[in-house]
């Protein structure tokens, strides 16, 4: 009887161990890669870090003087002139964005107890654990900014004036006398050479005053209809010739009054937060001579990059990083389930003389401290979490 009982309880202690394994939850945990880990088969994952884009768009005006210029008074009547070449920069349009990148120093290896389902994002983000994401992919990364670029724009073509219908140079006969011999008697034939002589500026500014005064003629005897006895165009062809009359005279114009041109200039600069409350660089120097500089230039004065936590996590990080330290220090500390940031508003500006000339709040990722999901939220496949991966926080855990 005895033996039998033991026997009993024996068998009833093994079936309790079978089924208390068989309940144990099952989980996922993560841990820091600290110095050289060479763990086999180890799956590695790291948080994003978000790297600042400024994109400045910087404009160019420049005036040139035409080479007639101290003539249009004389010829055309007319004193609105430019009569001196000079350039002048400013800033236009300055725009903020953000693209994350792979924080080095925040990379973890994971380890489940079970074999569990793993997304990751294009970028290599982890996306989501157990479900496939309910939004679609996207490249968080904005396309083409990779570190600072400036966009070429030869304007010596444009300074130039066209060559105008002026002819410089005219063609002068003058008389020569030569002496020949004709029948032993010395005599003076008359004979004509043929020279060319370039014209003075004065006289090439007249002809070309000339010819926009032909110009004008015409374009006038198409408006009132005045044909010569010939047919004259209408409808579209009369007004492509009208602006084709436009164009040249503005042309010739501008050998007189000058022109005045218009060049902008993209650059696109980075900048990665080091994740302080407070920080400011500067990004470019400017000047109205010279333009965009770069920071080290002598020319110009600092547009600076200012980013500053808004501070609307401040208590919930103060909490997350209490535990972490607490965790840190604990020699019974529970493994870390699956790392995590929380939101880290920030306000970035653009700063020009002390004033603002753009801002936006951006997501700093590198602001938020990691968080680490509890172990007990976890149970095998069940468990399904979808993360925004371009700033590793939790969309939704079931």
């Amino acid at each position: 009887m005895k033996k039998s009982l033991l026997k009993s309880g024996a068998a009833m202690l093994v079936a309790f161990a079978m089924a208390s394994c068989g309940t144990q939850k099952q989980y996922i945990s993560t841990s820091q890669i600290v110095g050289n880990d060479e763990e086999e088969s180890m799956m590695v994952y790291s948080l994003p870090k978000t790297t600042v884009t400024v994109k400045v768009t910087a404009i160019n005006e420049v005036s040139v003087r035409g080479p007639y210029w101290q003539y249009s008074q004389k010829y055309l009547g007319t004193d609105d002139i430019i009569n001196a070449n000079s350039s002048k920069w400013s800033l236009g349009n300055v725009e903020i964005s953000s693209y994350p990148i792979k924080d080095s120093k925040r990379t973890f290896k994971l380890n489940a107890s079970y074999a569990c389902g793993l997304n990751f994002s294009p970028e290599g983000f982890l996306e989501s654990v157990n479900t496939k994401p309910d939004f679609d992919e996207q490249n968080y990364r904005a396309s083409g900014y990779y570190g600072e670029n400036q966009q070429t724009d030869d304007i010596s073509s444009r300074r130039k004036f066209q060559e105008m219908n002026v002819n410089r140079y005219e063609t002068v006969f003058d008389t020569v006398l030569h002496v020949v011999d004709a029948d032993s008697i010395f005599t003076t034939v008359p004979t004509s050479k043929k020279n060319v002589v370039r014209k003075s500026l004065d006289e090439q500014a007249q002809e070309l005053a000339n010819q926009i005064f032909v110009l004008r003629d015409d374009r006038n005897a198409l408006l009132v209809g005045e044909s010569d006895g010939k047919s004259l165009p209408s409808g579209e062809s009369l007004k492509f010739m009208i602006d084709q009359l436009n164009k040249l005279e503005e042309s010739y114009m501008s050998m007189f009054i000058g022109k005045k041109i218009r060049i902008e200039k993209t650059y696109v600069f980075e900048y990665v937060p080091s994740g302080d409350a407070e920080e400011q660089d500067v990004l470019f120097k400017f000047s109205k001579e010279y333009g965009v500089q770069s920071k080290s230039s002598q020319k110009g004065l600092p547009v600076n990059l200012t980013v500053n936590n808004m501070g609307e996590n401040a208590s919930e990080a103060s909490y997350v990083k209490r535990v972490n330290m607490a965790r840190s220090v604990s020699k019974n500390a529970e493994p870390t389930g699956l790392a995590y940031l929380g939101n880290a508003p920030a306000m970035v500006r653009v700063v020009q003389g002390g004033n603002s000339i753009a801002e936006k709040v951006i997501n700093i990722c590198q602001m938020s401290p990691v968080r680490y999901l509890p172990r007990k939220m976890q149970n095998g496949k069940d468990f399904k979490l979808i993360l925004y991966p371009a700033s590793g926080t939790i969309k939704s855990i079931n």
